[in-house]
């Protein structure tokens, strides 16, 4: 007995029901500026280096000049590194400057008035700073403090211990040779600070791209809700890269004693707009909205060699500090955008 057949009736959307947009799909436009920003900045830097070997032969564009500004930006490189730490998981360092200051205070102290060796001195310095990063994640991870209050609090704090326990004048004397030829020795014209440089930031890449622990630490910058409950110790991950932040901060420190042989208690805090220009010039280029090494080395890179051109071409000082904070609005202006992009 055949039964008829059944008929199929689609029901109509009623104008109360909901529809999911799907969403847009990346346009061909989109996919080419991301793919242009990823050699953004080598190019910016090689056009640059062209630029003011151009206009002064006789100084930039010499082997002195580009050894000393490897030597002089490897700090910098540090500080902005352990900067970039913390915004992977979506806090912010305020404190890497006066961290840094603290270290090189710590290590010249140690080394030049406590009686400590080298190795001791810079132990405790690099030791120290990691401990204080510790204590920021802490008062962010555990306490609850905005990241932006506790470390900008202990940033002030820090300055004022700082200049208190060193009378407020520079630790010149007695600073041992075994420190200072860190900072002044090179290897086939590359400065030490600069190969100690790439050798962690080599460690720091494998890490962040390469390791469960990376992929953990930008999932927690993407969500941290949802990096919770997925099961990520959002917590430990945090204080974690704060830690790992002092721990650079600390090396900055060491490396800066050891090229200017003295230490001075005001020093530190000028880092910190570099530092975050670095980071977010950074995010523009390599990996595009991604907060990653190798365009944190460039944007530093990039900095310094648009700081020293201009000096070098009679621009006058306050120019420095406005290219800057320029290029750091600039930054954060084109991450955003590439960010909401690829979302």
């Amino acid at each position: 007995m055949n039964t008829p057949p059944t008929e199929t009736t689609t029901s109509p959307v009623s104008a109360d029901s909901t529809v999911e947009p799907r969403p847009p799909a990346r346009t061909a436009p989109t996919r080419t500026s991301v793919r242009a920003a990823q050699w953004a900045l080598p190019v910016i830097l090689l056009a640059f280096i062209a630029l003011f070997s151009v206009l002064q032969p006789e100084t930039f564009a010499t082997q002195g000049n580009f050894t000393t500004l490897l030597g002089s930006e490897a700090v910098l490189i540090l500080v902005a590194l352990g900067a970039m730490l913390p915004l992977i998981v979506g806090q912010y360092d305020l404190s890497v400057g006066a961290n840094m200051g603290m270290a090189s205070i710590a290590v010249a102290m140690a080394t030049s008035e406590l009686g400590f060796s080298t190795g001791a001195g810079i132990a405790v310095a690099i030791v120290l700073s990691t401990l204080l990063g510790f204590v920021n994640g802490f008062l962010v991870a555990k306490i609850g403090i905005s990241s932006f209050v506790a470390t900008l609090a202990v940033s002030s704090l820090l300055s004022g211990i700082v200049i208190w326990s060193t009378d407020g004048t520079v630790i010149v004397d007695n600073i041992p040779s075994a420190l200072t030829d860190i900072g002044r020795s090179s290897i086939l014209y590359i400065p030490i600070p600069f190969l100690l440089v790439i050798v962690i930031a080599l460690v720091m890449g494998y890490v962040l791209r390469m390791t469960p622990t990376g992929r953990y630490l930008y999932a927690v910058g993407g969500s941290s809700e949802a990096s919770r409950l997925s099961g990520l110790s959002v917590d430990r991950l945090t204080i974690t890269t704060f830690a790992a932040s002092g721990f650079l901060c600390g090396i900055g420190g060491v490396l800066l004693v050891s090229k200017l042989g003295s230490a001075n208690p005001t020093t530190g805090p000028e880092f910190l707009l570099p530092a975050f220009a670095a980071c977010f010039l950074g995010a523009t280029s390599i990996r595009p909205g991604t907060f990653n090494v190798t365009g944190t080395i460039l944007a530093v890179l990039v900095l310094a060699v648009g700081s020293t051109g201009l000096q070098l071409i009679g621009v006058p000082f306050y120019i420095e500090p406005i290219f800057a904070g320029v290029v750091l609005l600039i930054a954060a202006l084109v991450t955003r955008y590439l960010r909401k992009e690829q979302s």
